[in-house]
């Protein structure tokens, strides 16, 4: 259950990490540092390095700590304690690296291996000794008394959840129930308080925080407008349940349109904060990388050019984010006619489904050949990931003769996110795979989709690229 107060919770626990994290760093200095200082203990120390560039440095040490704690989802609700304190410490680590490269950027030779490894465990031992607190605290509190309206299948699944997590504060009373099918066993060892019709003499004569209602919306809604109408009176918060229907991927996330409350479902990843990192990310590092290989990309035309006639790129509109159509850039690796050509080798298509490839398709050019072994003619397409057409990493795009002739709905939530240079198709085996997995693979990265993720993806595509594995 959100609430304003679980917004406030969150936030309030954001600050007190980094806090802490501030923490960690001056324990550190002053164990490891002030004692061995000329500048006269902790205090010279620090008032030794107080100029602006340091205080540049500083507050992007603070943003990328930040970030670093978000990365790994910390501040989810329900996460197991083990899980919890396995994230916690890949945050510290990450951590513990920014304050390493930022001192190495900042020349404070104070900061080494020694000391972001103590600053590493003070920062691991302070987090985790303050969820420790946090939730002994919230234990024994127990602020908020619970009753479930529902005694079925939903409302079971919710107690369970309700009592294996005690550290989100809620104390569960009972359930009230009407139908004598649900209303005779317990939920979660909480006992059936009465039936609907109980409901007001329960919440005017105990202490009744919130209600959550889950009865099936399709057969009880006269008696969810009721008990929603009683406890509105009383002014209990009241939440309902929003798996209204049998979803498989997606999420569901209630929302407000001028006074209209609407629940949103998405099986795709959220455009959130780490949406935005992404895109800035894809901008920086495309235009980075663009510039740098200038020279490159400037040889690869001229030896296109000399090479074969005809122009150095081959631009192809392909079927992008929410199928949206756009030109697609690389560098030309056949002949001219090559698409006037396509119906007389079409018959060698050596793959199922809607794609055509074939090993030694004879349209393409000796320089091309190579040139799609090394990947290079994908680099044009650093231009689609600057103009916001396409990420770093995400679905291959697919030409509109492809895309259009997918026959299974499943496979068309590829086109959920934006299409990417690669992804976990080309790092798993690329042209070996069936058409079937790789938009398995697809699905299976939108799915599980996390900046580390596509880190990840980038680090294992170059030793793909270098070695050609699966390369056609």
């Amino acid at each position: 259950m959100t609430t304003q107060r679980t917004h406030i919770s969150t936030l309030l626990s954001k600050v007190c990490d980094l806090l802490l994290l501030g923490g960690a760093l001056g324990c550190t200095l002053l164990l490891l540092v002030a004692p061995s200082a000329e500048t006269g203990g902790l205090l010279g120390f620090f008032s030794a390095r107080i100029k602006v560039t340091n205080a540049l440095l500083g507050g992007t040490l603070v943003l990328g700590w930040y970030f670093a704690l978000l990365s790994q989802g910390l501040y989810q609700a329900g996460l197991r304690r083990v899980t919890r304190w396995k994230r916690i410490a890949q945050a510290v680590v990450v951590a513990a690296l920014v304050l390493f490269l930022i001192a190495r950027i900042g020349a404070w030779p104070t900061i080494n291996a020694r000391t972001t490894t103590a600053f590493a465990a003070i920062s691991f031992a302070l987090l985790v000794s303050v969820r420790l607190l946090k939730a002994l605290f919230q234990t024994k509190a127990r602020c908020s008394s619970l009753l479930i309206v529902g005694g079925g299948r939903r409302g079971q699944r919710l107690a369970e959840q309700i009592v294996a997590h005690p550290e989100r504060g809620y104390r569960l009373l009972g359930y009230v129930e009407s139908d004598p099918a649900y209303n005779y066993y317990e939920l979660a060892e909480k006992p059936c308080l009465g039936t609907l019709d109980d409901l007001p003499r329960l919440v005017a004569n105990q202490v009744v925080d919130e209600v959550v209602i889950a009865l099936p919306i399709k057969s009880q809604y006269a008696q969810i407008e009721r008990a929603v109408t009683i406890l509105e009176e009383q002014g209990i918060t009241t939440h309902v349940l929003s798996d209204l229907f049998p979803v498989h991927f997606a999420k569901s996330q209630p929302l407000e349109f001028q006074g209209t409350p609407l629940l949103s479902l998405q099986s795709a990843p959220a455009f959130d904060w780490r949406a935005e990192i992404k895109r800035v990310f894809d901008f920086v590092v495309a235009s980075a990388t663009l510039l740098c290989l200038l020279p490159l990309l400037t040889l690869v035309a001229l030896a296109i050019k000399l090479t074969s006639p005809g122009p150095v790129l081959f631009v192809q509109q392909r079927m992008g984010w929410h199928k949206r159509p756009f030109r697609l850039f690389k560098f030309r690796t056949m002949v001219v006619d090559a698409e006037a050509r396509m119906k007389e080798i079409e018959h060698l298509n050596e793959k199922e489904g809607p794609i055509f490839k074939i090993k030694n398709d004879p349209r393409i050019t000796p320089l091309g050949r190579f040139l799609r072994k090394t990947s290079i003619d994908e680099l044009p397409q650093l231009l689609n990931v600057v103009l916001g057409d396409m990420s770093l990493v995400g679905p291959r795009p697919l030409s509109m003769r492809d895309a259009l002739g997918m026959s299974e709905a499943w496979q068309k939530r590829r086109f959920s996110v934006k299409p990417g240079i690669t992804g976990l198709w080309q790092v798993s085996g690329r042209s070996e795979l069936s058409f079937e997995q790789w938009m398995q693979l697809d699905l299976e990265y939108i799915d599980r989709w996390s900046l580390s993720l596509d880190f990840r993806i980038l680090l294992r595509t170059i030793p793909a690229v270098l070695t050609g594995h699966g390369a056609a």
